[in-house]
């Protein structure tokens, strides 16, 4: 078996790691041969996708950005602002069927969603040479953006952007094609970031997560005693990510101002700017407006700890 992420292979750093290790572990002792590909050594994002369509690699880690076309689930829960604790992401991910609602829309094109994956502290604002408070503080920089959703971000909040894959970004910051980007703040630690970054702001946009992919064309070769391997792994990989997330999120600022970093919190009413700001964004030509009601029924559904 094959697995492929973009990230660094770190059980210390790496949540996306911790998970695959996990589950690999699993599926060792039980007779399956595995094999991980970190740091993109298979292809970038859309070239894992196609291996993974084709049952060239059973798993793969890739971002709703990849696969989100196809999904108009996922899609709609690219919304930020939306889900404000791990906590809550869990009770979504679990008394709802929204993986495997996702799960159905992406079958067409062979693929299944395996899990929803989580790399660290929420999702806030790296910048380079400029603190940011306000949305006006980041109009006097550019940001890295990628997708369709990451535009759909910068009009809402009428910001300048520059399109960059991730594997260019360091290089990016280097020669100042961009100056800020979106992240939680392990990742510019993990990347080797901190020399050309100074700042972080804690937006706290929503959960920090990757999405795990499995090969349908494999999944439908295994037996019924190989599929209940897969669910045994699955099982072991979501329970260490969870308990790596724990301790990372208890870190994260530490080592990030250790790297260099300030870590910026804002007001209450500072983040309010940046949560209506985001009202602003308009519904996406892979908008489906019932699933994306349905979503936020979810949402609202699991938003309490159940009495």
């Amino acid at each position: 078996m094959k697995f492929g992420f973009s990230s660094p292979a770190s059980l210390e750093n790496n949540g996306v790691y911790v998970w695959l290790d996990a589950c690999a572990q699993v599926l060792r002792e039980n007779g399956f041969g595995t094999r991980m590909y970190p740091n993109s050594g298979l292809g970038g994002e859309m070239e894992r996708l196609y291996q993974t369509q084709l049952g060239l690699m059973e798993l793969n880690v890739t971002s709703g950005d990849s696969i989100g076309r196809w999904s108009p689930l996922l899609y709609a829960g690219a919304r930020p602002f939306l889900i404000e604790t791990y906590e809550h992401m869990d009770r979504l991910l679990t008394e709802t069927p929204y993986l495997k609602a996702m799960s159905e829309e992406l079958a067409p094109h062979d693929i299944e969603i395996v899990d929803i994956v989580y790399t660290g502290s929420m999702v806030g604002l790296f910048t380079r040479g400029l603190p940011v408070r306000t949305l006006a503080d980041l109009r006097n920089l550019r940001l890295r953006v990628l997708s369709a959703a990451d535009m759909d971000l910068l009009h809402a909040w009428d910001v300048r952007g520059v399109q960059v894959a991730w594997e260019e970004v360091a290089q990016a910051l280097q020669t100042g094609m961009v100056d800020a980007y979106l992240n939680p703040p392990n990742i510019a630690p993990m990347y080797g970031h901190g020399a050309v970054l100074d700042y972080f702001t804690d937006l706290g946009m929503g959960p920090a997560v990757r999405i795990l992919i499995v090969s349908k064309k494999w999944l439908n070769s295994l037996s019924s005693e190989q599929l209940a391997v897969f669910k045994q792994a699955k099982t072991a990989g979501r329970k260490a990510n969870r308990a790596w997330n724990k301790n990372a999120i208890k870190r994260d600022r530490e080592r990030l101002e250790k790297t260099g970093i300030q870590w910026i919190s804002l007001t209450h009413a500072e983040r309010d700017e940046w949560v209506e700001a985001c009202r602003k964004i308009p519904p996406n030509r892979w908008e489906v407006k019932e699933k994306t009601v349905q979503y936020l029924e979810w949402v609202q559904q699991t938003s309490e700890v159940p009495s």
